[in-house]
């Protein structure tokens, strides 16, 4: 059974977050978009994409901001 997790990594060029699929064809996440990611050890956090300086997530009721950090490589389920 394949993972329901897929990794979001930041690509430059397109100075964007990009969610690849496995097969090598990635999926451009824009502003406003909402995704599911994964904390580990079974947990998710909801949360919506946004782009200001610089991209972050905003989560939870009260829209607390994340900043996603370039470099990693996240999981998520879009």
């Amino acid at each position: 059974m394949k993972s329901r997790w897929k990794d979001m990594r930041y690509n430059e060029d397109l100075d964007c977050w990009v969610v690849f699929w496995g097969d090598n064809t990635g999926y451009k996440v824009r502003c406003g978009e909402w995704f599911e990611l994964h904390l580990g050890d079974g947990r998710k956090l909801s949360c919506r994409m946004e782009l200001g300086r610089d991209w972050y997530i905003i989560v939870g009721r009260n829209d607390t901001k994340f900043y996603l950090k370039q470099n990693e490589i996240y999981q998520v389920d879009i």
